[in-house]
């Protein structure tokens, strides 16, 4: 039920951003596109967060105003939907661009990235016991580890909100689903509830620049929506965070020596990961080169949409393999060969059962 919401949420909000990009494509909406188009690419660097974050917002407030009375195709369906759309919109249209320039922008959000990376690696052995809470099903808070992991695949500051919100409500609902099992419907939810949970989610998350992500969700999310539930789930998360960081052997219930042990013991098996990852890769895109381009191109950019397509390089299985490096295709053999083929008994395609495969 929560992923089935999440992906109506989702929908929604692709559809309002679709229609907003659709009224851009208007011709009387030219004048918006130079104007952000110039704001972009004269954006100075070397700004504070907040400077920057100051910048943008007086930018979106006074474009905002001026395309809704000014630009004929928004001013026609400026009802409080129809703003509410447009506003959205604007926001993401524009953070989505400017990104590059403002994403990580203090010198430390960056250490502080990987600091909290090695934290959160150092604690992957804590679970419920640990945090004084009952248990409940691991697996009914995949999804919401699913969504914090998802943040920094997102540009603009409502996106990587809604993955923040997803995975709160999914907490919600699996404390919830607890309490009618045990019989303690009665009883409503709290803090105390909630609080330890969302950091066991985001421990086993483990999202990449965390500090970054939240700090941009903060100062560039226009104040006048980041309220209500959003500021409270965003707040729980910084909360959460705060805790982790601090986290003693005394707070997690462990001696001393258990707690080095363990810690020393978690960080090894992360880095063992990472690089067994690191080789993954290595040998799958090794000399493949090529990058993602951004999927949400100013209008006029989209009429060579198909050439972009054209030139953007292979796309099936066997035109990837063909740029790889001799010796990226023999740790791809090698790989393959050791892979547990169950099916080789089988004498023929006939014979073959999908729980062969």
């Amino acid at each position: 039920q929560p992923q089935q919401q999440q992906q109506q949420q989702q929908q929604q909000q692709n559809n309002g951003y679709e229609r907003f990009r659709e009224m851009l494509n208007h011709p009387s909406s030219q004048p918006v596109i130079i104007l952000l188009r110039n704001f972009v690419n004269k954006f100075p660097s070397g700004l504070s967060r907040n400077e920057a974050s100051s910048r943008v917002h007086k930018f979106l407030k006074t474009t905002q105003d001026w395309m809704l009375s000014e630009v004929v195709v928004f001013s026609a369906d400026a009802d409080e939907a129809g703003r509410t759309n447009a506003s959205e919109g604007l926001e993401k249209f524009l953070l989505s661009r400017l990104h590059p320039k403002i994403f990580g922008i203090e010198k430390e959000d960056a250490l502080e990235d990987a600091r909290l990376h090695e934290r959160f690696s150092s604690l992957s052995w804590v679970s419920f016991e640990h945090l004084g809470v009952p248990p409940v099903d691991s697996s009914l808070l995949a999804l919401a580890v699913k969504q914090l992991r998802y943040v920094d695949d997102y540009k603009a500051p409502r996106d990587k909100l809604v993955c923040i919100l997803n995975a709160a409500r999914v907490i919600n609902d699996v404390l919830k689903r607890t309490l009618e099992d045990n019989g303690s419907t009665a009883r409503p939810l709290s803090a105390d509830d909630f609080l330890p949970l969302v950091i066991l989610c985001v421990i086993k998350a483990n999202p990449p620049r965390l500090q970054s992500n939240l700090e941009f969700v903060a100062a560039f999310r226009h104040p006048t929506r980041l309220n209500g539930e959003d500021a409270y789930f965003l707040t729980a998360l910084q909360s959460a965070i705060a805790f982790v960081k601090d986290a003693s052997p005394k707070a997690l219930e462990v001696s001393e020596e258990e707690f080095k042990r363990l810690c020393a013991q978690s960080v090894e098996e992360a880095r063992e990961q990472e690089r067994l990852d690191a080789v993954d890769r290595s040998a799958l895109h090794d000399d493949a080169g090529g990058d993602v381009g951004d999927e949400d191109r100013i209008p006029e950019e989209e009429a060579a949409e198909s050439a972009v397509v054209a030139a953007a390089g292979p796309t099936t299985v066997e035109a990837k393999t063909a740029l790889l490096s001799p010796a990226g295709r023999e740790r791809l053999a090698a790989k393959v060969k050791a892979l547990p083929l169950r099916f080789e008994a089988a004498l023929s395609a006939r014979h073959l059962r999908l729980d062969a495969v």
